[in-house]
């Protein structure tokens, strides 16, 4: 299996994870009583501790090396605080107050906050392509969020500020810890991300304190959230994009927003108006469709220049 390939593997696999935490937070905070900062801050520590103990069975004592340098040090207290903390945070509490499929769509249109950072620090034009999914996730956040109606909003607006707070956090959790990873590997630096963002968020949600309905259903629904969602999602997402990059890796996560909303359908009945379903259909295919041009395009230019090479050797 070629790297492109793991790549494009891990994002989706990643992505279906994360559509499949926040079913299951809002399982938790509708029928369990727990709120977002407490499921947070536990996703957190507990999962940075599993993270960090897979990385001290692989690499041991290096899985402190982050810490030996104070820039690496800073770097990472930084990607623990608005990367690994502010994502998960803005998300789960939109999902609070909204429902999965808003949330993680809303989310969804980071790929291309990506695209236009990418676009002005490489100093380029964006091409026509990128200018028309622009337009076509505006539009698709828009019927979203107003149904049409642009003097009324069809989800809370506490929701709307965070679902987009949520994407702005991604961009800053996808571009900011490409270094690390290349030096310390995506386990180390996502233990301590989780672990860290946990402990800071803490003291604010009382992470000692269990509220709501505790039992063995509950424990299980936690423990998805916390494995699944969090230990196995971050890995693989993570993993996609010391592969595929940043862009293409938040690109192929298409898989999250696609089985959010099928389950907040089938799981939670949560019922679409059609500008929702539009909306959501909008922004999936838009980004998507700018990935795959992606992928075309780097074929293309890979095979132009394997014919070049070919002819100087002639």
């Amino acid at each position: 299996m070629n790297a492109k390939v793991k790549g494009i593997t891990y994002a989706l696999i990643g992505g279906t994870c994360w559509g499949l935490s926040g079913i299951v937070g809002k399982l938790l905070f509708d029928t369990r009583g727990l709120n977002a900062q407490w499921l947070v801050t536990a996703r957190l520590i507990i999962g940075g501790l599993i993270m960090l103990l897979i990385a001290f069975l692989q690499k041991k004592e290096k899985i402190f090396d982050v810490w030996k340098n104070k820039k690496t040090a800073c770097s990472m207290l930084l990607f623990a605080a608005f990367g690994m903390l502010a994502c998960q945070l803005t998300y789960f509490l939109c999902v609070q107050y909204s429902n999965p499929a808003t949330a993680t769509v809303l989310q969804y249109t980071s790929p291309v906050m990506i695209m236009i950072l990418c676009l002005f620090l490489d100093k380029k034009l964006p091409r026509i392509i990128d200018i028309l999914v622009l337009i076509a996730v505006v539009a698709g956040v828009f019927l979203m969020s107003t149904h049409g109606d642009i003097h009324t909003l069809a989800i809370s607006q506490k929701a709307l500020i965070l679902g987009m707070i949520a994407a702005v956090t991604i961009v800053f959790y996808t571009v900011w810890p490409v270094s690390l990873l290349r030096e310390f590997g995506s386990p180390s630096v996502i233990g301590w991300g989780m672990f860290l963002g946990g402990i800071m968020l803490a003291p604010f949600s009382k992470f000692w304190v269990l509220s709501g309905k505790w039992d063995g259903y509950t424990v299980i629904l936690v423990g998805i959230v916390i494995i699944f969602g969090t230990v196995c999602a971050f890995t693989c997402y993570l993993k996609g994009v010391m592969y595929l990059g940043p862009v293409k890796s938040s690109l192929f996560s298409c898989m999250e927003p696609l089985v959010s909303t099928i389950l907040t359908v089938t799981v939670l009945h949560q019922a679409f108006a059609m500008a929702d379903l539009v909306g959501i259909a909008v922004i999936i295919i838009s980004v998507t469709s700018l990935a795959v041009n992606d992928v075309i395009e780097e074929a293309k230019t890979h095979k132009k220049n394997q014919t070049e090479q070919m002819e100087q050797k002639e």
